[in-house]
């Protein structure tokens, strides 16, 4: 049975009550009464909470007891959601029109009146029916004989005391596996056995077989051997179709949009026939032995020696599909467990590795059973205590005696450590099926409108604190980000089960054949994947889901919906009637033209994503979503415009229309929309922005970014005084900046700032705005000298702390282009030398405040950086040089004692470095397509002491040129912290400096042969992994 975490939504529900208790038509019918009994009774549950939950794994009836609990709190939120929601559309008397008069309005109230009365009755009496079951929980709560405890560590989010962690994410750490890697790399070189060749890696779950098989697969001996390298994650859908296609893609580059297996079948053969390939089919559940001989046929098509490696929990799945003895993972050796913890709960940044701790820890790792995933989990819980008797409360918890489902006890542990929001958090994840990457700011999005997220001062955003929690969880290893993909989170496939089992009957997910159990009448949260064969079977499921808070589609193969659109919308239509309780609707790729006007019903909805759907228009009838908080619409590229009716959504934060390539105008009701904050207009079509925009005294952000067509924006005439964020970034139409755009605004963000050719808004308009935070400036080529530059008065923005500054060469390159048509010492020649001379005086005069500690120039075309960038700038922590192709020289360094981050790239006309070793605070370093450096001489370092005294990552990557890395001077200390060290593209550098003595991680090009035989023995005497990249390829 799963644990039940109540805690957190009924703090939440003691919120609402006690603002539900002032409302005085509340308090004239009585109702306000009843809500403060029960806020008294849920006051005093609360107070006991915490050790209900504590106690619950040991206590099944108190398990019981939480979950009645916790329906009451639900059915509570529920009523106070319906009761707001009546009151609100009562205010709506036509939905076709925003504006509705004041007669109109009184003659409404007056009519509707005993309407009212008895709605209001009607809810005076569910909720005297929702007090009495919430007395009988208070009165049976005594059997139990519960410990109060303070009210505080109950309803305050834990994360008092918890110092910033850095977060180990990326799976970096290999230990205890040299000899299964050996065993599996001679397999698969192994010439000698056939057509095709198949081993299974077989392991309980977490014991590191994935990782196992990405290690080989990236291995350079394996990269060298075969053609062709596929990598397949299978999970429990075994489908041929769908691995054949997954295998085309990842063979051609290309989406697939086969969709008979003939074709799949021609297309594989004409992409492998005759090829030596390994494919890697990870995580494999099937144990249908026909369905693995159809798919086992697609795989003959290959040369001799081709390879196949499976991974997965079962010894069936590995009898059924090798052909050779299996490989079974052993659990690592307690020594090889404890580097793994020790490495999480020790890192940079962590506890003092004191011997006390040692010890203690020592009997934890005991205690994980040799499986990685465990001591990765619990090194990571324990990075996070620094008192002993924390460390002897982990060892002696009682969870260890306890292993329930197959779940580990390490990781049960781990997740009873978790404050009681990110239990919620957690467990809500289980809705995604495994393997599913998760983005980010969708999820967060999603917690926020389930109530999950609270922030605990007005002044902390609540998607802020979304990606704190986030950071929490991959802190704790329970997420894990892609490797190739960035906003984006994973959760491990045990730490799955793990989730599934604390959610119980909760969460649910429906998909392939539909189970009657995968709804249970207590499901509150469900995904969604539809496949032809379940449609018909999966309208009954959908009826009885009628306290779903969250129904999240995920879309299997596009293609698998081809004529299918009517049903699709058959059960959108059943969604829209029987799920009126929703929250969070996510409907991202579903296939339809038009919404359903029974929409309406989803009085509760905060979140509806109808993002890359091919509507073409949204129904009146979604002005009656009162709650709704955020409406995702990127990517509905046949969308033209709004109904007048979303001006009545009074919630509304966000608004995305991003790459909705069609949309032409928004109504003059957008004006209406009052708690507006974030409007996302990038890529569409808009001319112009409605007057009434200006009366969005809440909005915060405009993106306009590639609003070609865009002219204008309108005249601020009431001041949108929180407006901070503005982007208009190639709007080459737009011909003016209104006058009075900023007056009262502080501007945290204005990105990009776009000098187009024909604009006239010129630099003097910065100079009107209240700037502060970031700023970006684009085009610049088109500032005629040095007074128009100095006209945006950047020294005077104290308040700015990021500044990119970015020019376009293409005008440059025309120019040049003339000159060479032309006569050299003509026109055209002159007139480039002009440009070019303007461009370093309008570099000089956009000389930014000194508080300034971000700096990106791009693309600059003058040959000397201002005297300003070396001498003034004397808070700037980062800075940015790229793509500057005539400077020859690079600014003076020595006075940037704060400078940490250090970028220059692509500076083909550099032949020599500053003393860089001498910076103080340089902590990264990355030195790219310096095409003219031959040499890293004593001049790289400096004349001090030490060289790089903090520097932790060296980055030398496509220097074509470079030649010999010198030895600092014997007197000097350089390098004693770097830790990270990457020679990309470098042919000519066949010897390196010695030694590197905290290096780790190495990155090295696999052709750098001179380089890689002459690596000096002894030099990396800590180093944990080397990165080959086959060639350039940025690894």
């Amino acid at each position: 049975m799963a644990n039940v975490v109540a805690s957190d939504i009924l703090n939440s529900m003691l919120d609402r009550l006690r603002d539900r208790i002032t409302n005085e038509f509340c308090q004239l019918m009585d109702v306000g009464a009843e809500m403060k009994k029960m806020e008294g009774t849920l006051s005093a549950i609360r107070d006991v909470l915490e050790d209900a939950e504590g106690r619950q794994v040991q206590e099944r009836a108190l398990r019981g007891w939480l979950r009645r609990l916790k329906d009451v709190a639900y059915d509570i939120d529920d009523l106070l959601d319906e009761d707001f929601a009546k009151n609100r559309k009562r205010s709506l008397t036509d939905p076709e029109s925003s504006t509705t008069s004041w007669m109109k309005e009184t003659v409404s109230k007056v009519l509707s009146f005993p309407t009212s009365i008895i709605s209001q009755l009607k809810i005076g009496r569910e909720i005297r029916e929702i007090r009495e079951r919430l007395d009988e929980l208070a009165e049976e709560r005594s059997k139990f004989h519960l410990q109060e405890r303070s009210v505080v560590t109950c309803c305050r989010q834990e994360n008092v005391g918890r110092e910033e962690t850095s977060s180990f994410v990326i799976e970096s750490e290999f230990y205890g596996r040299d000899e299964d890697k050996k065993k599996i790399i001679k397999f698969l070189v192994d010439t000698s056995g056939g057509d095709l060749g198949i081993i299974a890696i077989v392991g309980m779950g977490g014991l590191g077989k994935t990782t196992l098989a990405q290690i080989v697969y990236n291995d350079q001996q394996i990269s060298d051997h075969f053609e062709k390298r596929i990598w397949v994650c299978v999970s429990d859908d075994f489908d041929h179709k769908r691995l054949a296609r997954s295998i085309i893609e990842h063979t051609t580059g290309k989406a697939c949009d086969l969709t008979s297996m003939a074709a799949m079948q021609s297309k594989l053969k004409q992409e492998l026939e005759k090829k030596r390939f390994l494919l890697v089919l990870d995580d494999v559940w099937n144990e249908n032995c026909e369905k693995w001989d159809i798919f086992r046929t697609l795989l003959t098509i290959g040369a001799t020696a081709t390879k196949v490696i499976v991974t997965g929990r079962s010894s069936r799945v590995a009898l059924l599909m090798a052909t050779v003895e299996p490989h079974f993972l052993k659990t690592l050796s307690e020594d090889d467990c404890w580097l793994l913890f020790e490495r999480r709960a020790f890192g940079i940044g962590a506890n003092e590795k004191t011997a006390n701790l040692v010890t203690i820890g020592k009997e934890i790792v005991k205690k994980c059973g040799g499986v990685p995933l465990a001591a990765k989990v619990l090194g990571s819980l324990m990075r996070s205590k620094r008192r002993e008797s924390e460390w002897l409360a982990v060892r002696n918890n009682e969870s260890w005696k306890l292993e329930e489902n197959g779940i580990l006890p390490a990781l049960r542990l781990s997740y009873n450590h978790l404050p009681s929001h990110l239990k919620q958090c957690f467990a809500y994840c289980s809705i995604f099926p495994k393997d599913t990457i998760i983005i980010a700011k969708d999820l967060i999005q999603l917690w926020i409108a389930e109530g999950f997220v609270r922030s605990l001062t007005e002044s902390v955003e609540l998607e802020d604190v979304g990606y704190q929690y986030i950071e929490e969880l991959l802190s704790r290893s329970l997420f894990e980000e892609p490797t190739h993909m960035i906003g984006a989170v994973v959760i491990h496939d045990l730490v799955h089960d793990l989730a599934q089992f604390v959610s119980g009957e909760e969460c649910s997910s429906i998909a392939k054949a539909v189970n009657r159990r995968d709804i249970y009448p207590s499901t509150r949260y469900s995904s969604f994947i539809c496949t032809i064969e379940i449609i018909p079977s999966v309208l009954e499921i959908l009826n009885k889901a009628k306290k779903l808070r969250t129904f999240y589609f995920l879309k299997s193969h596009p293609f698998m919906q081809i004529g299918k659109e009517d049903m699709m919308l058959k059960i959108l239509q059943t969604v829209f009637s029987s799920m009126k309780l929703l929250r969070a609707l996510y409907l991202k790729y579903y296939p339809i033209k038009e919404l359903p006007n029974s929409i309406s019903n989803l009085r509760h909805l905060r979140y509806l994503n109808l993002s890359y759907t091919n509507l073409e228009t949204l129904p009146q009838s979604i002005g009656f979503l009162q709650n709704l908080q955020v409406l995702d619409l990127q990517g509905c590229r046949f969308l033209k415009e709004l109904p007048d009716s979303i001006g009545n959504l009074s919630n509304l934060l966000t608004l995305n229309l991003e790459c909705c390539t069609s949309f032409v105008s928004l109504p003059n009701s957008v004006g209406l929309l009052k708690s507006l904050q974030t409007l996302n207009l990038t890529s569409t079509r808009i001319k112009k922005l409605p007057e009434s925009i200006c009366c969005l005294s809440d909005l915060r952000s405009i993106n306009l970014r590639h609003c070609y067509f865009l002219r204008e924006l309108p005249e601020n005439k009431k001041n949108t005084e929180s407006l901070t964020c503005l982007c208009t970034s190639h709007c080459h139409k737009l011909t003016r900046m209104p006058a009075r755009l900023a007056q009262g605004s502080y501007f945290r963000e204005l990105l990009l700032f776009d000098l187009c050719e024909k604009s006239e808004c010129g630099l003097k308009e910065l100079n009107r705005l209240n700037l502060e935070g970031v700023l970006g400036i684009t085009s610049l080529e088109n500032v005629k000298n040095f007074q128009q530059a100095r006209e945006a008065n950047l020294i005077e923005m104290d308040g700015l702390h990021s500044l990119g500054l970015a020019w376009d060469l293409d005008t440059y390159k025309k120019q040049m282009e003339a000159c060479v048509r032309t006569d050299v010492e003509g026109r055209s020649r002159q007139g480039l030398i002009n440009a070019l001379a303007v461009a370093e005086q309008v570099l000089d005069g956009l000389r930014p405040h000194e508080n300034l500690t971000l700096l990106k120039i791009c693309r600059y075309p003058g040959k000397n950086f201002p005297k300003w960038l070396e001498s003034s700038l004397p808070n700037l922590v980062e800075l940015y040089l790229s793509s500057c192709f005539r400077c020859e020289t690079l600014p003076r360094t020595s006075q940037l004692h704060n400078l940490e981050i250090l970028y220059l790239e692509k500076l083909p006309a550099v032949k020599s470095l500053l003393p860089l070793g001498q910076l103080p605070a340089l902590k990264v370093l990355h030195l790219v397509a310096l095409l003219a450096v031959k040499s890293l001489g004593s001049e790289f370092y400096g004349t001090g002491d030490g060289a790089f005294p903090v520097l932790e990552r060296l980055k030398l990557e496509h220097m074509p040129e470079l030649e010999e890395w010198c030895e600092a001077s014997a007197a000097q200390q350089s390098f004693p912290r770097l830790s990270e060290l990457w020679l990309l593209d470098c042919p000519k550098l066949k010897e390196l400096p010695s030694p590197f003595p905290s290096v780790e991680q190495l990155y090295l090009c696999a052709n750098s042969e001179l380089l890689l035989s002459s690596l000096p023995h002894g030099a990396f005497p800590n180093l944990k992994i080397v990165h080959l990249a086959n060639s350039y390829d940025s690894a």
